[in-house]
């Protein structure tokens, strides 16, 4: 019998700056953010991101479930063994043992690059995004069983030109020039692509600009921000303590894909009950990254669920 294996597309809207950290470096900025290998632009790791789901949705379980040894049997059976999450409960059957011996229900991609803010003269900032972005976007929707129908992505956009794929109030004007950092960008028509509306409500204004734009705007127009230690002694900077952190701004939008095998269920209604448990289990905020007693990383999220055709 076929079985829908189930799929959402859940989106990461930054409400303060972002650090998922890359460890030190040589470079200038000491505490650099992660980026994709191939195109240098910022995301953030599946390991993080499954992490910071998994944070949150512990403290749904614990709220839902009274049982402490329970509550952690269904956190293991849905995200993976974590012998952290095991150390106050040991193992006493076999059931808990298959549990805690299981790699997990969930699927979590890393959280990819959307639309990235860019301070401009129009507006305190607009976001822009590129055709590589969208392609890859449509790629992971059509992974996840969404029927697609021949959408016209803009993929000759000149450097220097923008096309709107979203305004409010008119923000923008046909060949009006906008700055955005220092880069000046032409307004060279307007696109409303449909297909990708969902999952950009959080966003006013949004620019399609080129893939060479785009990469001079991730590349050198995120936020980095200056740390000193303070000798408590003396009142002032500790000799050394300098060091320059990287995050990613306040308003930058991510997704990640997030997959439940249909092979992991019994029943079709298993597996529907249990992504439905996870989805109203983290939801509205979640943290993602370091620096959390800094207020850094919290992201309001948006669940998009889809049925993928399986066998």
């Amino acid at each position: 019998m076929l079985k829908r294996e189930l799929t959402s597309i859940v989106t990461y809207y930054g409400i303060s700056p972002i650090h998922a950290g890359a460890g030190s470096s040589t470079s200038v900025v000491d505490l650099p953010i992660q980026r994709e290998r191939h195109t240098n632009w910022p995301h953030i790791q599946a390991s993080s991101v499954k992490g910071a789901l998994r944070q949150h949705f512990r403290r749904f379980a614990e709220n839902e479930v009274k049982d402490g040894r329970k509550a952690r049997e269904f956190i293991n059976y849905i995200f993976g063994n974590d012998s952290d999450n095991d150390k106050d409960y040991p193992i006493k059957d076999a059931k808990t043992e298959r549990l805690s011996n299981t790699a997990g229900i969930i699927s979590v991609s890393d959280a990819k690059l959307l639309a990235f803010p860019m301070r401009s003269n129009i507006a305190p900032f607009v976001h822009v995004t590129c055709p590589a972005v969208l392609k890859r976007l449509i790629d992971d929707l059509v992974f996840c069983g969404f029927e697609m129908n021949e959408i016209a992505i803009p993929t000759t956009i000149q450097n220097e030109k923008a096309i709107v794929l979203k305004s409010v109030n008119g923000s923008f004007n046909l060949q009006e020039k906008i700055l955005l950092e220092d880069l000046v960008v032409e307004i060279n028509g307007s696109n409303n692509l449909n297909a990708i509306n969902e999952y950009i409500t959080q966003i006013e204004n949004l620019l399609l600009i080129s893939d060479e734009d785009f990469n001079y705007c991730v590349s050198y127009c995120t936020e980095i921000q200056t740390q000193i230690k303070i000798d408590t002694a003396t009142g002032t900077a500790k000799d050394r303590a300098l060091r320059y952190q990287e995050l990613l701004p306040a308003n930058t939008l991510l997704y990640s894909v997030v997959y439940y095998s249909a092979s992991a269920f019994d029943t079709d209604l298993q597996a529907k009950t249990v992504k439905e448990t996870v989805e109203n289990g983290i939801k509205s905020f979640v943290q993602i990254g370091g620096d959390e007693t800094l207020g850094r990383g919290i992201c309001k999220i948006e669940w998009h669920s889809f049925n993928r055709q399986g066998a």
